[in-house]
């Protein structure tokens, strides 16, 4: 991110276009402090209506002496370890399965369907690279075709590199599922009461977090009352105060940043992302393969206690295929995210199945299958380590620091809707209109 090379800076593979955005919070935080929240740093008069907390942990850093670059990287790195660390551990808890834990993340973050690995293999035949040569230059993003239609694309590619508040809300959403599953497990109340603090300051990190764990605890309570049988009072009380927290925390964080018009937010399209003469199945055998077919397979294997827990994330994937939760399509992803997880950790269980059963043979059947699941991400993965644009021109650079030195903090600016436009990026300065989309 940020990338110096000669006198102008590059964006780290897929974060030319997000970055610009994060950029424009972090150093008018930096410049303007809270004040930032009344009116938007690209959309003057308009309250700032986006999740901010990661960007504003990254102006902390850039307050207090740390480069731009660094102020990006920093807190990003030390989260991203965290939610690995998180999500080996809700493996290994609902698992107890250390060698199936291992793999989990892998599973998650280099996520893409075998379909995708099929095209590239029709790319590069039509080349004529070898097959080195065309690994160091595709043109595609393989886990992501939209002239295919693959849309359920790679989660660091699409997600970790360029939406950077989606790292905040693995790291807050993952530890408050982690304490669900304790409850769900062993009974315990505070468990409960730590998972609605962690939902509840979701908000301002993530929101599509904050709605895909507070969806799927609704499912989870109900499941949780018909199950409990004999304690049902009391197992009700104890969900009467988890929504309680949320809703008493959670709320004035989602007014403040709760957009004025919500007329094209929320809207009824079956299949997500499908067109509009494309079966719902064929779509998800294109977008997950093999996945699918792993997951169930995994499910019908998994203890009764597990395929419970479960069963309120699906439903929550279900409702994304009925439901569009704001004006983009593909942001419903972002909602999916756990659904996959959780149907990743469920994985464990069929791997653990085959070692049990086949032994030292296991390797022969595991490594096939870890690929298969695993080999489109890899590819676009790979492909954002040497994908890179220029951001800013040394003229862009001296321009802001122009500006910063010599312009009120609360100047506001006309400029061109281009999306990484100097002034707010770099200058931390309001502007009157940037990039529309």
């Amino acid at each position: 991110m940020l990338n110096p090379i000669g006198s102008n800076l590059y964006s780290g593979g897929s974060t030319w276009a997000d970055l610009a955005m994060h950029l424009s919070l972090i150093t008018n935080f930096s410049e303007r402090g809270l004040s930032l929240l009344e009116s938007s740093p690209i959309y003057s008069g308009v309250k700032l209506n986006y999740p901010f907390l990661m960007d504003f942990i990254s102006s902390i850093f850039l307050k207090s002496g740390f480069s731009l670059r660094l102020s990006l990287i920093i807190p990003s790195l030390i989260m991203l370890a965290g939610v690995i660390i998180l999500i080996y551990a809700l493996s290994y808890k609902m698992t107890k399965s250390k060698v199936g834990s291992f793999f989990v993340p892998f599973l998650f973050f280099f996520n893409g369907s075998i379909f995708g690995v099929y095209y590239f293999w029709q790319d590069k035949m039509a080349s004529s690279h070898s097959l080195f040569s065309f690994l160091n230059n595709m043109q595609k993003e393989y886990a992501h075709l939209a002239d295919y239609n693959i849309r359920f694309s790679n989660i660091i590619a699409d997600y970790i590199l360029p939406q950077r508040a989606i790292i905040l809300g693995l790291l807050i959403g993952i530890a408050s599922i982690y304490f669900l599953w304790q409850y769900f497990d062993q009974r315990r109340k505070k468990d409960l009461l730590k998972a609605a603090f962690l939902i509840s300051i979701l908000p301002l990190a993530h929101v599509h977090s904050f709605a895909a764990i507070s969806m799927a605890s609704v499912f989870l309570s109900v499941i949780d009352i018909f199950i409990a049988r004999g304690y049902r009072r009391r197992t009700l009380k104890n969900w009467i105060q988890f929504f309680l927290i949320i809703i008493i925390i959670s709320t004035p964080q989602l007014l403040l940043i709760s957009p004025i018009d919500k007329s094209n937010f929320i809207r009824i399209y079956l299949g997500w992302m499908r067109d509009p003469n494309e079966s719902i199945l064929w779509f998800w055998i294109k977008n997950l393969s093999p996945h699918l077919f792993i997951f169930f397979l995994s499910f019908l294997i998994a203890p009764r206690k597990i395929r419970n827990f479960f069963l309120p994330f699906f439903l929550v994937f279900i409702l994304t295929n009925i439901i569009i939760f704001q004006p983009h399509n593909y942001d419903n992803m972002k909602i999916m995210l756990y659904t996959f997880l959780l149907s990743c950790i469920l994985t464990v269980f069929l791997l653990d199945y085959i070692i049990k059963k086949l032994s030292k043979k296991a390797v022969f059947l595991i490594l096939p299958l870890l690929i298969s699941l695993t080999l489109s991400g890899f590819l676009s993965v790979y492909r954002e380590t040497y994908v890179s644009w220029q951001m800013f021109s040394r003229e862009d650079v001296d321009l802001a620091r122009f500006v910063k030195e010599n312009t009120a903090k609360n100047s506001l600016f006309l400029t061109s809707d281009q999306h990484n436009n100097p002034i707010p990026t770099l200058g931390g300065r309001g502007i009157i209109m940037g990039y529309r989309g």
